[in-house]
């Protein structure tokens, strides 16, 4: 599983205009560790960071 259409969405909304006001950047550009583990734990608060934006 990816990242999800909602955080999807705020990234196209998003990326190449104003990338550092978006409102998921945090969680976004958050350094991933290696492993599947590092990268399930990122794609998790990425998807909440953007349940947490209203529509």
């Amino acid at each position: 599983m990816g990242l999800s259409d909602k955080a999807l969405q705020i990234c196209r909304e998003n990326y190449k205009k104003n990338c550092g006001r978006c409102p998921i950047r945090m969680e976004c550009i958050y350094p991933i560790g290696p492993g599947k583990e590092a990268f399930e734990r990122w794609r998790d608060n990425v998807n909440a960071a953007a349940e947490n934006v209203a529509p």
